[in-house]
């Protein structure tokens, strides 16, 4: 009997699968926000929606953290903060899945010096491999969390910080996203070590409306460490399948993105792009994710729109099964449980199992 990992082996090797795989995450991160999981554990008994729904992947990330005081670059974070593994503060307000005030650790960074000294994250593999292993002896594919680059470069600086570095101060900018650069092909390597078979990197680099710096510069200073860090990747871990996310309308750059050795793109944001257009110029390079929108359509719209949608993408972009039906993002506290429920069985009704 074929299983989700022969089934994912197909579609990485260039092949069509048996069936289309589904999956209520995206990439190596979990796709239920905190109010959703706790409403799939309240309707269900339940504790884990891959179990539950019987995901075609599922997840396995190496531990990050940051190692020391990160208020020694935030002091003013207001209580609460909580800081991630390179020591950026994110303050809620206690607030629950929404956006928050960040506290970039290298806003006031003046030389490349500083960037260059500051401390990359810890990396814990403890326990990886045998979680790994378990999964692909039960014929599942793992994917993990394995970095960044344009999103942490912002995120350490701030966004207009950042935006200026690029056109005023160039060495800062480069130091910020090598020093990024550096962790996340230490990061990937390390996962690929552990056994992980998709390495999902995360780097939002468009707006609905367009890329959120010039074609020219991604090209100049992100394509190339890109490039890099799957290379190096690759050299090492010869079956690692490469899957990018990027939100936002990055028409402009599908094709650089697939030329840096990514293999599957997530999501062709439904609201900004044109998923159709995509597939002709850009299926037989890259596996697209067939993705129902998170924003509107599994959020604001009937089960039966959500149904009807569904089938509209596995026609689509899954007319030759080379794709992966997931949301476009993480499935937001407002969607009704009945339009999570008519997603994962549309999805098995309309690409079965062989």
């Amino acid at each position: 009997m074929m299983t989700s990992l022969d089934n994912f082996l197909l579609l990485a090797s260039g092949k069509r699968p048996a069936w289309i795989p589904f999956t209520m995450d995206i990439g190596g991160s979990e796709g239920f926000t905190g109010a959703i999981q706790r409403l799939f554990e309240q309707k269900t008994g339940a504790a884990d929606p891959a179990e539950h729904f019987d995901y075609d992947f599922r997840l396995a990330s190496l531990a990050r953290r940051f190692e020391g005081d990160p208020r020694r670059w935030n002091p003013a974070a207001p209580d609460g903060t909580v800081f991630d593994e390179w020591g950026i503060g994110h303050w809620a307000g206690g607030a629950e899945d929404t956006y928050e005030r960040m506290f970039p650790p290298f806003a006031s960074a003046t030389t490349a010096r500083e960037i260059e000294s500051y401390p990359e994250p810890a990396i814990d593999a403890a326990g990886v491999h045998d979680k790994v292993a378990a999964f692909h002896a039960r014929g599942y594919p793992v994917a993990c969390y394995a970095g960044s680059l344009y999103e942490w470069s912002w995120w350490l600086r701030g966004m207009e910080r950042f935006m200026v570095d690029l056109m005023e101060e160039p060495a800062i900018a480069a130091a910020i996203v090598e020093k990024v650069a550096s962790f996340t092909e230490r990061l990937a390597l390390e996962s690929a070590r552990a056994g992980i078979d998709i390495l999902a990197f995360y780097d939002d680099a468009g707006s609905q409306a367009g890329l959120q710096i010039s074609p020219v510069t991604w090209r100049a200073l992100f394509k190339p460490a890109w490039t890099r860090i799957l290379a190096s990747v690759r050299r090492q871990a010869p079956g690692a399948v490469f899957f990018l996310h990027s939100c936002g309308n990055i028409t402009d750059i599908v094709g650089d993105i697939a030329d840096a050795g990514f293999q599957v793109l997530h999501p062709v944001q439904p609201e900004c792009m044109d998923q159709e257009a995509a597939k002709r110029m850009w299926g037989d390079r890259l596996v697209l994710c067939a993705t129902l929108g998170a924003q509107k359509t599994l959020s604001l719209s009937s089960a039966d729109e959500v149904r009807r949608e569904t089938a509209r993408l596995v026609e689509v972009m899954g007319e030759d099964g080379r794709c992966i039906l997931c949301p476009s993002n993480r499935v937001q506290p407002e969607t009704p449980w009945e339009n999570v429920l008519a997603f994962a069985e549309a999805a098995r009704a309309a690409s079965p199992r062989a």
